[in-house]
């Protein structure tokens, strides 16, 4: 097996051969590679590399002068030109603009790359352009993948050909002409189409699944490999059109950010491990289950650390991390969608908090979810939920509770009215996090702007970047974005400290009611509305919206507790000492 205290990451001795490396998703793995490992990379792509563009493609920069450059050059030779073979130069060019651009940011990121085109199925093709190359070789990234998506009774065998060609075939290709025992570094590019399987991609999903399965094969033929099958879901960016993105947030399936990503490879090789196999991103949708009859009852229990979640580091309140109350609905939410693939998340109602949990002694060694079918139709299923656990003494503890609507279908998204965005006497957000009226660390600084407030409420401009799913630990975001939520909610305490000149920390939603999903890197907009305020508590409605004033999420009746004690311990939100996070 591997020697974990004798691990030697990727270095400038290392040499990169990666497939598909040239342009796209796996390029922007390759750039990332160079910033972190300063390596040789070799791109192997089916794209030509242009030695010169011709003429009329020279300071054309837009698709659309391109176009007119090529049509006015064809005209002047007296030629014609035809929509394909316009398209086609066109392209060729774009493409090789791109491979290029790919070569000069991996030398800018401290690298060094080279490009070969090849087709990796072209197995006699492949020896002559990489034989210049095959002993220098050390590590290898299979990025390489083609699509031909259709529902099996309409697929062609040329369809199957061109999917399981690039991915298996080529692969095999690669490792008949590169010694398995001269690499230090397999990385494949599989799918959560082959964890999971996905309609429409029948042949994608079990190609890429026959790259997981040969991962564990080669790691237990050569222990001494780093040897990593890494099941992607969407990137931003690639294959996936802003238009699909949509769909995809639609169905709740999140796609994975460049900066994300890149950053979740380069951790998995920076650091020893014997499992081969990752899945990075959300699971594709399943065909809604059939709801059976009788309602059940579900005991789910789970092991909590402050190691496994780098991101409670950003939410301190006297020395210590406490599980923020969004992180315990998202709890709910998950648990409760995983029952029932193909329903989604709706609304919780009477969400009460009875003991928070916080990381220190008092952490418990187990804690059990407890779910309770209390309503189900074929459309619409509701669950009573409660998080328990065991004090030291043996003591039963409530920390949560709450009911979880989940639906088939969700309603339309509807309109706020009456929200105004124009800023009267506008607040910096970064002024509440200085002040430490908010507490929040980075992750949870999502506050751009406050841009009124008044007796009646607020409003907040909000916007928070991505970051990796080995942050968010043992809460990845799913359907519900529990840290925007907490980013949304923030406005209470803003309010409070402002109105009151108090601070407070969360008791009890009555209903929360989810529309759209929301993503990181979303500039969204918190409309708090209070409904009555006193000296030691607060209730309000906060609607979470677009600056067009369409609804992402509402929640109605959030109460907090105040109490100006309250103002010392949040003051101490760095922790004594940082844990080694997993």
């Amino acid at each position: 097996m591997m020697n974990q205290s004798t691990y030697t990451p990727p270095s400038e001795r290392t040499h990169f051969l990666v497939s598909g490396g040239g342009k796209g998703i796996t390029a922007e793995n390759a750039i990332a590679l160079a910033r972190s490992f300063q390596s040789t990379f070799t791109l192997l792509g089916r794209s030509k590399l242009l030695e010169e563009e011709p003429e009329w493609a020279k300071d054309q920069d837009s698709e659309a002068d391109l176009k007119q450059s090529v049509l006015q050059h064809y005209k002047s030779i007296d030629k014609k030109l035809s929509p394909k073979q316009m398209d086609k130069e066109i392209r060729q060019v774009l493409s090789s603009r791109e491979i290029n651009n790919t070569l000069s940011r991996i030398v800018d990121a401290g690298g060094e790359a080279n490009y070969l085109q090849a087709d990796i199925t072209n197995i006699e093709q492949l020896k002559d352009r990489l034989n210049p190359y095959t002993s220098k070789i050390n590590a290898l990234v299979h990025g390489a993948g083609s699509l031909a998506d259709k529902l099996i009774e309409e697929k062609q065998e040329s369809d199957f050909d061109l999917v399981y060609g690039v991915k298996v075939d080529g692969l095999r290709n690669l490792l008949s002409l590169i010694p398995t025992e001269q690499l230090e570094y397999v990385v494949l590019f599989s799918s959560v189409a082959g964890f999971y399987g996905n309609a429409g991609q029948a042949d994608y999903s079990l190609s890429n699944e026959i790259l997981n399965k040969f991962a564990h094969h080669l790691k237990q033929l050569h222990p001494s490999c780093h040897i990593l099958a890494v099941d992607w879901g969407p990137w931003d960016g690639g294959m996936v059109s802003p238009q699909l993105k949509r769909i995809l947030t639609r169905k709740n399936i999140r796609v994975i950010s460049l900066e994300e990503g890149t950053e979740v490879l380069v951790d998995l090789l920076s650091k020893p491990g014997t499992k081969p196999q990752w899945v990075i991103g959300n699971p594709m949708p399943f065909p809604a289950v059939s709801v059976s009859e009788g309602l059940k009852s579900y005991r789910i229990t789970r092991q909590l650390s402050l190691e496994a979640n780098p991101f409670l580091a950003d939410h301190v309140i006297g020395g210590n991390a406490v599980l923020p109350t969004v992180c315990a609905v998202g709890w709910f939410i998950d648990n409760c969608e995983k029952l029932y693939p193909g329903f989604q998340f709706y609304s919780m109602n009477d969400y009460s908090v009875f003991k928070g949990i916080i990381f220190d002694q008092t952490l418990a060694e187990e804690y059990l979810l407890e779910l309770e079918e209390i309503d189900k139709s074929s459309e619409a299923l509701l669950f009573q939920g409660k998080i328990s656990s065991e004090s030291p003494n043996g003591k039963l503890r409530n920390h949560y509770q709450a009911q979880v609507e989940l639906r088939k279908k969700i309603p339309e998204r509807p309109s706020i009215t009456g929200f105004d965005l124009n800023p009267d006497h506008p607040q910096d957000g970064k002024w509440f996090y200085g002040e430490k009226i908010l507490f929040h660390g980075p992750r949870f600084q999502g506050v751009e702007e406050v841009l009124n407030i008044t007796p009646k409420g607020l409003t907040t401009r909000c916007d928070l970047g991505s970051f990796s799913l080995r942050e968010q630990g043992q809460f990845p975001v799913r359907s519900f974005n529990h840290f925007m939520a907490d980013i949304h909610l923030q406005s209470l305490l803003i309010w409070a400290s402002s109105q009151l000149g108090s601070i407070g920390l969360p008791l009890k939603i009555v209903v929360g009611t989810q529309y759209e999903p929301i993503s990181f890197d979303t500039t969204t907009y918190a409309t708090m509305r209070v409904k009555s305020s006193s000296k030691h508590k607060l209730i309000a409605d906060v609607i979470s919206h677009d600056e067009a004033g369409l609804i992402y999420s509402q929640v109605t009746g959030a109460e907090i507790t105040l109490n100006t004690n309250l103002f010392d311990l949040v003051k101490e939100n760095k922790l004594d000492k940082e844990p080694i996070w997993l």
